[in-house]
């Protein structure tokens, strides 16, 4: 599945330029939470240019990394792209996050700069022994007095274009994403990748200067970077952003804002199964569809929505890694799959030899293009760069019409609600429990977060320990999403020949036990 081309590097600081000489006073963002504060395309240059000078001032270089810490916001927004105009590398990290987490990622990604919104607590996290500046990220305000880092760059012209300090090859962007081990590990994305990203995201949804997005996800993820805020970018789009997804107000707002398109996730779309609201597509003719991503949407849930709500849904699929990589939409759509590879993305499928297997047999995903992130940067700080291509630990398969489906994974990474959950760090939480000799959690199917967390756990001798205890240990230490809500005691946990835990035995062993009951 090849359909990468060639394409001019295009920095961010020539997007915004070329965007808002296009569409000028045209909104760009607006946030719902902020009473519907407005950032138009020419707002959004006009702030990159100050910041530009600002930062100039400070001497900042290619690479430098400012941490961004806050909610879906227009100041985000205007920061977020504001520091990679300005030729610099933002780091965001989700602030509902442990703040252990969010510790380690500051000690790892070294910030010159933290810029914090208020009233969240995070200034607890400062460390005495870093050499890092701490600032309130503040409010921007267009016709009054600023506050915090917006009132500082206020006092810097906002009509000087200041050339980049960075090349192609530099690093953009670092987000965090959970992955298959318990402590956070950074992916970093050059320049060069910035523009295929938002290019591609905007051309397979169809999305024009026309556009109207609304999305409640966390922009700190990769997805809604692309999805609904530089696809929107790339084609002159407007955005109403929420903070939150809010089950009461979400169809509401597609209403309210004329959305031609909303974004979500499969759990949300799930708990409209659920809990049904009054709502159909002929009162809201305007919606195209819903883009939804992070997971796999069972096709049998799909089709259910579809009939409920007379609401087209697309899917979309990606890693962390390699970008957006599949989507369809329109007459393109074939339900249960992910579609076909985006423009700028090469797509193979290889067998535990690493030859490409033919159309209709499963295959590890593996992934290429100009998309593809630069490197990692770990917990230690270490940096890693990616190889050429990158192998995603997903087991995907292309069908005779050129579809490819996810059929399961390589990884035993846990994805609830579209969040992927490490088992590692939840075995971990367990192993701490002193009537516990030996656990391990994994993922069972679930209809609404397409996987739920559960435990096996091999109990003291003479210990009479019970799974309420087990679970109440697990909410002192884990976000209550990664808690299990499960508890299956046994007399040993499945090995292999070296001695090592068998996880995907465990989601078996629970299948089995579960068709017994039945």
């Amino acid at each position: 599945m090849k359909s990468a081309q060639a394409t001019e590097y295009k920095s961010v600081r020539t997007l915004i330029a070329e965007q808002s000489e296009k569409y000028g006073n045209k909104p760009y963002m607006v946030s719902i939470d902020q009473a519907d504060k407005t950032l138009s395309f020419k707002a959004l240059f006009r702030l990159g240019n100050s910041m530009a000078q600002f930062f100039a001032e400070r001497g900042l270089k290619a690479n430098d990394r400012i941490l961004l810490l806050a909610e879906n916001s227009i100041e985000f927004i205007a920061v977020f792209l504001g520091v990679q105009r300005c030729g610099g590398t933002i780091a965001t990290a989700n602030v509902e996050m442990n703040r252990s987490h969010i510790s380690e990622i500051l000690h790892a990604v070294k910030p010159s700069l933290v810029l914090a919104q208020d009233g969240l607590g995070l200034e607890e996290l400062q460390d005495p022994n870093m050499s890092t500046e701490w600032m309130s990220l503040g409010e921007w305000h267009q016709e009054a007095t600023s506050s915090g880092f917006f009132q500082k760059i206020s006092n810097y012209p906002d009509d000087k274009d200041l050339d980049e300090v960075c090349s192609a090859d530099d690093i953009a962007v670092i987000f965090y994403t959970s992955g298959t081990e318990a402590k956070p590990k950074g992916v970093m994305q050059a320049h060069s990748a910035v523009w295929p990203n938002y290019d591609a995201t905007a051309e397979c949804v169809q999305l024009d200067q026309n556009g109207r997005i609304v999305d409640c996800r966390s922009y700190t993820w990769l997805s809604s970077q692309n999805m609904s805020l530089g696809g929107p970018l790339a084609r002159g789009a407007t955005v109403y952003m929420a903070k939150k997804f809010s089950r009461s107000r979400y169809f509401d707002w597609i209403k309210k804002y004329k959305a031609t398109m909303g974004v979500s996730v499969p759990t949300i779309l799930n708990m409209f199964l659920n809990e049904p609201v009054e709502i159909h597509g002929r009162e809201i003719p305007h919606l195209r569809f819903i883009m939804t991503s992070s997971a796999p949407m069972l096709p049998e849930n799909w089709i259910q929505f579809e009939k409920r709500y007379g609401i087209t849904i697309s899917q979309s699929a990606g890693c962390s890694e390699g970008g957006l990589m599949c989507s369809h939409v329109g007459t393109d759509r074939k339900i249960g799959t992910i579609g076909f590879p985006l423009k700028y993305q090469n797509i193979r499928l290889l067998n535990e030899t690493d030859d490409e297997v033919p159309r209709g047999e499963p295959g590890e995903i593996v992934v290429s293009g100009l998309q593809k992130s630069w490197g990692y940067l770990h917990p230690d700080g270490r940096v890693e760069k990616l190889p050429k291509e990158h192998r995603t630990g997903d087991l995907g398969q292309i069908d005779g019409d050129g579809h490819l489906t996810v059929v399961g994974r390589l990884k035993d990474l846990i994805i609830r609600g579209g969040v992927n959950i490490s088992p590692v760090e939840i075995d971990n939480i367990l192993s701490q429990h002193p009537g516990i000799v030996d656990a391990a959690a994994c993922g069972i199917p679930n209809q609404i977060y397409g996987e739920e967390v559960i435990c096996y756990v091999v109990a003291q001798k003479d210990t009479e320990l019970k799974a309420e205890t087990v679970i109440s240990h697990c909410r002192k230490s884990l976000a209550l999403f990664k808690t299990p809500k499960e508890v299956i005691f046994v007399d040993q946990l499945p090995k292999n020949e070296r001695g090592k835990l068998d996880r995907k035995a465990l989601a078996k062993f629970w299948e089995r036990d579960n068709l017994k009951a039945k």
